[in-house]
């Protein structure tokens, strides 16, 4: 067997992974990066940026047959799968191969093949053509990330039953499809092929369809894409059975049985850290249900390894496995760790577009915080009229007597872009008042957010 000493060892190449990989490596640091696949890891081969451009097709076809309002019409429109599954892949390959030469430029040593601990400091890997390397590190950084949960579901392992990794190869669409679960992935998933024609029917076993999501932004998606989707929440399914070619899914609502019938059934119950193959026992790593137990910094009970990203369950989501890793490379390099974990923006690029940083208004209420909410339709707003997207609004969660900003919820135009100022305002300590005080360039959908704030405060003039 190869050996190899490293001064830092990551396992796992994705959105945690390479950043911890890269950044180290910037600061001062022999680094090995070992990856069982490609380089991006799930979020870029088969979650976020896949999902992203097949939704912007989705999107531009809905555009393109809703657009005689603008003064634009057009004949014969038509989807070709095939085509949009290449344009995805040509982007997805793209940010590989960027990813990859930036890790050459960075000096990053990187290993193809699946990573196992021997010991505390030790890792074999074994690779596709059989062979198989040991690496001892000084130091070592789990970014293992996650896979799709599989609940006992019977037949769930049946054909025509899919993950979201299957989803996302959409060269055939099929007529019909039964999604369970109301969260994120399912949403973003339905959203894409309800716009290509598919009819898509939801089963949520909670008594909402997003639920992380702010209440009052959960209830106003709901009402926005009705009609678009069918919707069954707190409804349970018991089974998967086949019925004629198709597939059929019983769940129970109310105490009573009910079935849907469609030509697949996807399963987007949520992801689970994808950690059972490292065999961290034998580092003598501790987990709790799969996920990699840390502390504050990042650190395992094993001095010399961290864990980051969706391995250790803390904040499931791309860019807070980036910032995880920047933290724990510089604090490798002696500086502090400095991430403020109540401040990780989530977005939905569903259509209306939902976004938030902070707390919730259930949050705030069940904290016992004395606050207000201050709120803006972007009917109100000229740019969101122009994009024919009046429909939706900002809502600002602000603590009620020196106005700090506690939560910001969009959802309407463009609201992945614009929660970027709240982050920022929120990480400086701004107060709402700030946000009402900042001239905001006209037209423009960002002023919204002055226009809520001005709202909290009592003074919005574009809203009675």
């Amino acid at each position: 067997m190869a050996e190899r000493k490293t001064q830092l060892l990551v396992i796992g190449g994705g959105p945690g992974g390479y950043v911890a990989a890269m950044k180290s490596a910037m600061l001062g640091m022999e680094v090995t990066l070992v990856e069982r696949d490609k380089v991006g890891g799930t979020c870029l081969n088969r979650g976020c940026i896949p999902t992203k451009a097949i939704l912007h097709s989705a999107e531009l076809y809905h555009q393109m047959q809703n657009s005689a309002d603008t003064g634009i019409t057009a004949e014969n429109i038509r989807v070709d799968m095939a085509q949009v599954d290449r344009h995805k892949q040509k982007v997805v390959d793209t940010l590989v191969k960027g990813v990859e030469g930036l890790l050459r430029a960075r000096k990053v040593t990187l290993v193809s093949g699946e990573a196992a601990f021997a010991g505390p400091n030790t890792v074999t890997v074994q690779k596709s053509d059989g062979s198989s390397e040991m690496i001892r590190a000084e130091k070592i950084i789990l970014a293992a990330g996650s896979k799709p949960s599989a609940p006992p579901i019977p037949g769930i392992d049946g054909k025509n039953v899919i993950t979201s990794t299957e989803a996302l190869q959409v060269k055939e669409l099929p007529e019909s499809m039964i999604i369970i679960g109301g969260g994120v992935i399912g949403m973003e998933i339905g959203a894409a092929y309800s716009r290509f024609g598919v009819k898509i029917c939801v089963i949520e076993a909670l008594e909402r369809i997003l639920p992380p999501v702010d209440a009052e932004i959960s209830a106003e998606y709901a009402k926005q894409i009705k009609g678009q989707m069918e919707i069954h929440t707190a409804s349970r399914v018991e089974q998967i059975t086949d019925r004629n070619g198709k597939k059929a899914v019983l769940y129970t609502s109310g105490g009573e049985k009910h079935e849907a019938i469609a030509d697949k059934v996807l399963v987007c119950i949520g992801r689970q850290p994808d950690t059972a193959g490292l065999h961290l026992e034998k580092a003598g790593v501790k987990t709790e249900r799969g996920a990699v137990i840390v502390d504050n910094d990042y650190k395992t009970n094993v001095p010399g390894i961290w864990c980051i990203g969706d391995a250790n369950a803390k904040c499931m989501l791309a860019h807070a496995a980036s910032a995880q890793g920047i933290a724990v490379a510089e604090q490798l390099a002696g500086k502090p760790c400095g991430i403020n974990t109540d401040l990780v923006p989530s977005c939905i690029y569903t259509d209306p577009e939902i976004a938030s940083v902070g707390m919730t208004e259930e949050q705030a209420k069940a904290a016992g915080i004395d606050y207000k909410v201050g709120r803006f339709p972007f009917r109100g707003n000229g740019r969101s009229l122009i994009l024919g997207k009046g429909s939706g609004f900002v809502k600002i969660i602000g603590e009620k007597k020196y106005g700090e900003i506690l939560g910001v919820h969009i959802i309407g135009p463009n609201a992945t872009e614009l929660i970027a100022e709240c982050a920022v305002a929120m990480h400086l300590e701004a107060c709402v008042e700030d946000l009402a005080e900042t001239i905001h360039a006209h037209p423009t959908v960002s002023e919204s957010i002055m226009e809520a704030a001005e709202n909290f405060l009592g003074g919005s003039i574009h809203m009675i």
